[in-house]
């Protein structure tokens, strides 16, 4: 990362069109099972939505978003690195933004969730001080773990 000169964005609410649509096709690159009108409805009805977008120079390369989960606690919803830059900490630059910005909102609890195939997430998660505090099988039969720390 040293040798790359990354700029950070935030936005607050909801998106604009144009960052909107920038954001929907970094989420298409990141996952393959991208799930597109899935994405934009939770990003145009969620409450207090919080996206901290990561460039290098005017490239949108990485994104971490979140909204309001109940009142004390914000929900880490998404985020993701392209290929090319990750191992080189920038999901732990995002995750460490957006706890700041949620934090001084007033939330006091940081929540999200993973799954066992996302390995190294689930590794950041519990190196940023996450505790696992349930897991479960939603309706498409995934196991899912949720994590929280207090903020």
């Amino acid at each position: 990362m040293e040798d790359q000169k990354l700029t950070f964005k935030y936005i607050e609410g909801f998106p604009k069109p144009k960052e909107l649509e920038e954001l929907t096709r970094l989420y298409c690159l990141l996952f393959e099972d991208a799930a597109v009108p899935f994405f934009k409805d939770r990003m145009t009805t969620k409450e207090n939505i919080v996206a901290v977008l990561a460039y290098d120079s005017q490239s949108l390369i990485a994104f971490k978003i979140g909204y309001r989960y109940n009142e004390t606690t914000f929900y880490s919803w998404v985020g993701g690195v392209l290929p090319k830059y990750r191992r080189q900490g920038i999901a732990k630059l995002l995750a460490e933004k957006q706890e700041f910005l949620v934090k001084n909102m007033g939330y006091t609890i940081l929540r999200t969730k993973s799954m066992n195939c996302f390995k190294p997430m689930i590794i950041l998660n519990i190196q940023n001080g996450f505790d696992i505090t349930q897991v479960y099988t939603n309706e498409k039969e995934q196991r899912k773990i949720v994590f929280e720390k207090e903020i």
